[in-house]
């Protein structure tokens, strides 16, 4: 009898024990839990620019002047430095691109065909083609004279406009489109007493096609990387 008193006692004591440790130890977190677990940075993706067609009806000698390549590979170039500097996506090299296409025999204007052969000979996400649609410098003069003093004044404006799509190689769909607009200007004046003439001199073109231009493609990579 008295032995199965002092069992009872300690399985009492026991089940206590067993109720007060499962009240007071707290519960375990997963070392691993899907809350603690660091996030990977997602994958940039990796895009290829072919030199944009030259769509422009205006007078293209501006650019050729200045860039000496031609509108089309101008702004190509833009972007990919742009791009390059940006970081947001992985930019194929130039020399990788043109190498191919030399060694295919690939020249002149690029379809979306072509694009996604070589998008997917250069192991790219996309291909990034397009087309510079507005290309021009517009001047507009103003001035007179009364008893051999006069002035004068120029303002030069320059617009450039292009648009760009975004090729998926594997889908061979166009996953986005882009287009941006640049604008820029400048005034100058001079004036003229009995004939003598002073004031500013020179061309500012070279100038305002860069800022226009480099505005245009600003706008064309801001909407890429959002769209892509």
């Amino acid at each position: 009898m008295r032995k199965h008193s002092l069992l009872t006692t300690f399985t009492h004591v026991s089940l206590g024990l067993l109720l007060l440790v499962g009240i007071t130890t707290p519960t375990l977190v997963p070392l691993f839990s899907p809350e603690t677990a660091i996030a990977q940075p997602a994958k940039k993706k990796k895009v290829a620019i072919v030199d944009f067609d030259f769509a422009n009806t205006g007078d293209s000698s501006y650019w050729y002047a200045y860039r000496g390549g031609g509108a089309s590979r101008g702004i190509s170039e833009i972007l990919i430095n742009k791009l390059v500097n940006d970081g947001t996506f992985v930019v194929t090299s130039r020399s990788a691109l043109e190498n191919y296409m030399k060694d295919n025999g690939i020249s002149g204007s690029i379809d979306e065909a072509t694009a996604v052969k070589i998008g997917k000979a250069l192991g790219v996400d996309a291909v990034i083609v397009g087309s510079v649609t507005r290309f021009n410098v517009e001047r507009k003069r103003a001035g007179g004279s009364f008893l051999g003093i006069g002035g004068s004044s120029e303002k030069t404006k320059a617009v450039v406009q292009v648009t760009a799509r975004a090729i998926d190689t594997d889908s061979q769909s166009i996953i986005a489109a882009m287009e941006g607009l640049g604008e820029a200007e400048t005034n100058s004046a001079s004036g003229s007493i009995l004939g003598v003439s002073g004031g500013g001199g020179g061309s500012d073109t070279d100038e305002i096609l860069s800022k226009a231009a480099d505005d245009a493609v600003t706008k064309v990579v801001s909407q890429m990387k959002t769209k892509l």
